[in-house]
């Protein structure tokens, strides 16, 4: 369940993305590409480690 709600959040977050690129605002797009990518990358910390913790 866990991995549906990330792929799903980083979808949206790279739609929104290309729907900024696309209406002309790139500054806009490369903010949301980076924040996409921390938040995946936070995710998958917190999952990792929360699996650690129960080993």
């Amino acid at each position: 369940m866990q991995n549906i709600i990330s792929w799903a959040l980083a979808s949206l977050i790279f739609i929104a993305s290309f729907t900024c690129f696309a209406m002309g605002n790139a500054p806009g797009a490369v903010t949301l590409l980076v924040i996409g990518f921390l938040t995946e990358f936070a995710f998958w910390m917190h999952c990792s480690n929360k699996t650690q913790v129960i080993k």
